[in-house]
């Protein structure tokens, strides 16, 4: 098992339910671990590479979820008018190729969209395939590509983080879990007030076309959430104890 963290000034992680609006998730899912990994290793064609999905992963929110809300112009059926385009082309139909991109008759689309502020993550990774390699790049903060959060024009940083001690703790009488837990496991929730529980759905696993092939729902609280009964990880880093469920 390794950590490190995650952070930068803005992030966007799409939801994948949200078709005409783009809404971010307030961590990020698996399938953006495995994109940071991938930067961080250089590797280009990770969608569809067993090791880039077959790993288990934590999440710890560090800094407050903040968010921001606006809309945004878009051209409306951007990518239908681009094979018209090319078709034009390939038929020198010049006079189609004059009209340009945008539909005259709704040419603009505004949708909704959501960014989240000042982010900063804990992450924890375990049964990745080649945890050596990739503990060494945390190390010495190198990254063979650009980690962005989401979005390309989210630059983002990371830094490894020391693990002490690790520990399945089988049946835990009680716990405040740091990280989220899955939504299997709402039954052993004991519920607290003030506290603010989501419930998340976001996929695993994509192909190599982007398309999610497995997915996950979990359930994140505003802070710990308290639990009974319980199998967790208790993990001891350079700062703290954390208590952490698996996905």
């Amino acid at each position: 098992m390794f950590a490190f963290e995650i952070w930068g000034k803005f992030a966007s992680f799409r939801d994948p339910f949200t078709i005409s609006q783009n809404i971010s998730l307030p961590i990020p899912p698996k399938t953006t671990v495995a994109g940071v990994l991938a930067s961080i290793l250089g590797v280009e064609e990770y969608l569809g590479k067993s090791e880039f999905s077959d790993f288990d992963y934590s999440v710890v929110v560090l800094n407050p979820i903040r968010k921001k809300s606006f809309s945004q112009n878009y051209i409306n059926d951007y990518t239908s008018k681009v094979q018209t385009q090319i078709n034009s082309l390939k038929k020198s139909d010049y006079a189609k190729l004059a009209e340009g991109l945008r539909d005259k008759k709704n040419p603009q689309k505004p949708i909704n969209r959501e960014i989240l502020l000042d982010v900063r993550y804990l992450i924890f990774v375990k049964k990745f395939a080649d945890e050596d390699t990739i503990t060494r790049h945390l190390e010495n903060r190198i990254s063979k590509f650009p980690i962005y959060l989401g979005n390309s024009e989210f630059a983002g940083n990371f830094r490894l983080v020391k693990i002490d001690n690790t520990q399945e703790m089988l049946n835990m009488p009680s716990a405040k879990v740091d990280s989220f837990i899955l939504d299997s496991d709402i039954k052993n929730i004991e519920f607290e007030e003030g506290v603010r529980y989501s419930n998340l759905s976001f996929a695993t696993k994509l192909d190599k076309k982007r398309t999610p092939v497995d997915m996950a729902n979990v359930i994140l609280g505003s802070s710990a959430i308290s639990v009974k009964d319980m199998t967790l990880y208790r993990i001891e880093c350079e700062d703290r104890v954390y208590y952490c469920r698996f996905l």
